[in-house]
This record gives C-alpha cells, structure tokens and sequence, in this order.
C-alpha cells in the first residue's frame, strides 16, 4: 500500500509541476512579447521614396527630350508623375503617350485618374468610356468610372452600372476594401 500512495504523490507532485511551469511560460511569454516584438524588424515601405520619385522624374524627362518620338518613354514618365501625384505633368505625358499611339486602354485609364485626381470629371469619364470601348473587356476603366460617379459625381445609378459591367466580366474582382466587385454591388443597391 505504501507504494501505491508514493506513487500518488510522485503522479500528484508531477502534475503539479507541469501546471506550474506551464503557467509560468505562459506568464513570461505575455510579459516579454512587448520586447520581442519591438526587436522585430520593421515593415518595408510599400512604394518608392519621395527622392526616388524626384529622380525618376527627372531622368525620365531627360529621355522624353531626347526621344520625343518613344510611346513607352511618354507613358513611363506619365506613370513618374503619376506616382509624384503631378496630375497636371501626368496628363500631358500620358497625352503625348496618346498622340503617338491612341489605342492604349492602360494609358486612357491612367490618363482618366489623373483627370479626377485634376477634378475634370466629365473629361475622366469619357476617358474611361473610350478605353472600354477599346478594349471591351478592360475592366479596370469601367471600375473606375464607377468611383468617379459614386464618390465624385454622386450618380449611384451611374455607378451601380458601370460596377455591373465589372461583374459580368469578373464576379470575383477584388476591390481595395477586400470585397469582391459582386459584394460591393450588394452592399450598395
């Protein structure tokens, strides 16, 4: 009998052990998170530095004078001040872009944004429908057009429209908000 009650203490003392160094690990790990955490490296920064931009922008400037004739040098320093937030710049490169190759659905869409960001709604607008009408299934323009008559525009019905045309192209387009283009629809009508 002795040794069934020795074991039960040895089992018991065992037990008790394992609960409190489990308790304890759980204790120090909630304590030192904080310090750990703060060893972690940092995030990367998502896009390009405002001096990067400043350099690109000038070197792209360089090669548009050097070569006005380059479509891809206009739209690259279109996309440069597009980045740089210069609508103004961005409209007359992408132009110019447009001028030496009119049937560009990308550059009409970027040119479109630039519009908005420029408040020239209607201009934004007509740039959209032309890159759709060009490419029917560029679905980036029509979502676009979307956002300028929903949040710049107030045309819901406008909008609902033209994001219907997103979903009949592709009922699982992502939006910014992580919601497809189909979800947005039913979270607006």
């Amino acid at each position: 009998m002795k040794n069934t009650q020795g074991q039960s203490r040895l089992f018991l003392a065992i037990l008790i052990s394992l609960i409190v160094g489990f308790t304890t690990g759980v204790v120090v790990t909630v304590y030192k998170a904080p310090s750990i955490l703060s060893k972690m490296p940092q995030a990367q920064q998502q896009g390009p530095s405002p001096d990067e931009i400043a350099r690109h922008i000038k070197h792209m400037e360089g090669e548009a004078a050097k070569n006005p004739q380059d479509v891809k040098g206009w739209i690259e320093l279109g996309n440069a001040y597009f980045d740089g937030e210069i609508p103004d710049k961005a409209i007359n490169a992408y132009l110019k872009a447009l001028a030496l190759s009119p049937d560009n659905p990308d550059v009409l869409t970027d040119l479109g944004v630039m519009y908005r960001r420029n408040k020239q709604l209607d201009k934004a607008i007509e740039t959209f429908d032309k890159a759709a009408k060009i490419d029917p299934t560029h679905i980036q323009s029509r979502f676009n057009k979307g956002v300028v008559l929903f949040h710049d525009m107030n045309d819901k019905a406008g909008a609902i429209k033209a994001w219907e045309e997103v979903a009949k192209l592709q009922p699982a387009y992502p939006i910014s908000t992580g919601q497809t283009i189909q979800q947005l629809l039913e979270s607006i009508k």
